[in-house]
């Protein structure tokens, strides 16, 4: 169970620093938002921390990941358990080859249009889905706090860790369940090149295919 719910927590307090105004941390969050607007790739190494409340258990993946706007992504997880998650336009695979099996799903029944995914993905504002209720800055740069417009968003909170250039380098996501999942990124590459195919999948020959992406 714990191996299908990794990738889940893709779709998570604050440090001592320097407090600001309400109207700086308005412009800090849109510097984000323009850092990122202005990359259209992005590849790094990641170290994902999940505490699933319901099964009391936490558990450390790490991996790469891969991104291309709009929309393509591929995060590829390497410990504990193999597992391959790709995303191109509308269609999302999740193969894991231990269990020779691979998932095709519709993005939009995975990652509704408030999911941090899909602002890594350049298809989401941060000020449209998000206040900010606190900016604090740091020797290595911002943390973010910010909480959902909408009352029925499932996600409690996101934090958001950026470098003194405000390049994200981090988030934690915390939902309404008592749910956690901290993602971390290191060896950043902005706009590296990828190799043509990098996020299409083909289905290796005997795995089994579990097909939802004909259902909404």
């Amino acid at each position: 169970m714990l191996k299908k719910l990794i990738f889940l927590g893709i779709v998570v307090l604050g440090l001592a620093g320097t407090a600001w105004s309400a109207n700086e941390h308005s412009a800090v969050l849109d510097a984000v938002q323009k850092k990122y607007e202005q990359t259209r790739s992005f590849k790094a190494k990641f170290v994902q921390k999940s505490y699933l409340k319901i099964m009391g258990q936490s558990q450390i993946a790490k991996g790469e990941v891969a991104i291309q706007k709009p929309g393509k992504m591929k995060w590829d997880y390497r410990a504990p358990d193999r597992q391959i998650l790709i995303t191109n336009d509308k269609i999302l695979w999740l193969y894991l080859p231990e269990e020779n099996q691979v998932t095709k799903m519709l993005v939009e029944s995975i990652y509704s249009s408030n999911t941090p995914a899909l602002f890594l993905a350049g298809e989401g504002r941060l000020k449209e889905t998000f206040h900010i209720e606190s900016a604090t800055k740091n020797d290595n740069g911002w943390t973010l706090i910010l909480v959902p417009k909408e009352l029925d968003n499932n996600i409690d909170r996101l934090i958001l860790f950026t470098d003194n250039s405000y390049l994200i380098t981090g988030s934690t996501v915390y939902d309404k369940l008592g749910n956690e999942t901290k993602m971390l990124f290191s060896d950043i590459q902005i706009d590296p090149g990828f190799p043509a195919g990098t996020f299409q999948f083909h289905v290796p020959e005997g795995v089994e295919v579990i097909d939802f992406s004909s259902q909404p």
